[in-house]
């Protein structure tokens, strides 16, 4: 990490730590900025998690993190409930009983980041949730982080029309993720960029051919089991 991107997030967590205290949760979008964040001590003396999840990928339901949304999204990341529970479930206690005056999301611009960062919205308005939200908008290649406070209202309703529905939306969003719903739904789509790119390079190993993807499509924020469950699904259709 650029030292002058450390300083600058130590500034916003100065200054975010002096209004709230002890009464800051921050939440990380996924363990290895979880991992970076902890190894560069940027948190200070507040608390911090990880968000654990991957919603763009796989069926889901309401309520969040009922007993049936937890067994449904175990079934399709292919782990027990109980491994579901340990990755996920358990690293989130402090969000899940949440008594924090202020919680900072510390999520990508990236379509990954912004279909998990509109779960834990829609998960903050379904626990009636009261106090202060702020989104760090965090350039993971750079951590250059761009500062928004939401209100929450309507995004319980934007999280069954976009996740669970697949419907575009008709509220008015923030514009990054306005554009990570458009990209999710591009995602979709049997035939889209990614899709179309794997087809044309299949002779690659599958090392570079992830190497690829990684930087030709950083704005869907995929990871290695995503691109991977997709090579797999394009080799068995050429194969049959």
């Amino acid at each position: 990490m650029d030292i002058s991107q450390k300083l600058k997030i130590e500034v916003l967590q100065e200054k975010i730590n002096a209004q709230y205290d002890q009464k800051l949760l921050n939440v990380l979008n996924g363990q290895m900025m979880y991992e970076e964040f902890a190894k560069q001590q940027l948190m200070g003396n507040s608390d911090y998690v990880p968000f654990n999840e991957a919603m763009c990928a796989n069926p889901t339901i309401s309520p969040i993190f009922s007993e049936e949304f937890n067994k449904l999204r175990a079934i399709g990341h292919e782990v027990s409930l109980q491994q579901y529970e340990q990755v996920t479930l358990n690293p989130l206690k402090p969000l899940l009983t949440n008594d924090s005056e202020c919680i900072v999301l510390w999520f990508g611009d990236d379509m990954f980041c912004q279909m998990n960062l509109l779960t834990v919205l829609a998960f903050l308005e379904q626990q009636s949730y009261q106090g202060k939200v702020y989104y760090y908008m965090v350039k993971e290649m750079t951590y250059e982080v761009e500062e928004t406070e939401i209100e929450l209202g309507p995004y319980g309703e934007v999280y069954q029309e976009v996740l669970m529905h697949h419907r575009l939306p008709k509220t008015t969003l923030i514009p990054v993720m306005y554009q990570g719903i458009h990209l999710f739904f591009s995602y979709l789509n049997e035939e889209n960029e990614i899709t179309t790119y794997i087809k044309k390079h299949l002779h690659l190993s599958q090392n570079d051919l992830l190497k690829q993807l990684f930087s030709l499509f950083p704005h869907y924020g995929l990871g290695d089991r995503q691109y991977i469950k997709i090579i797999e699904k394009i080799k068995k259709e050429y194969s049959e």
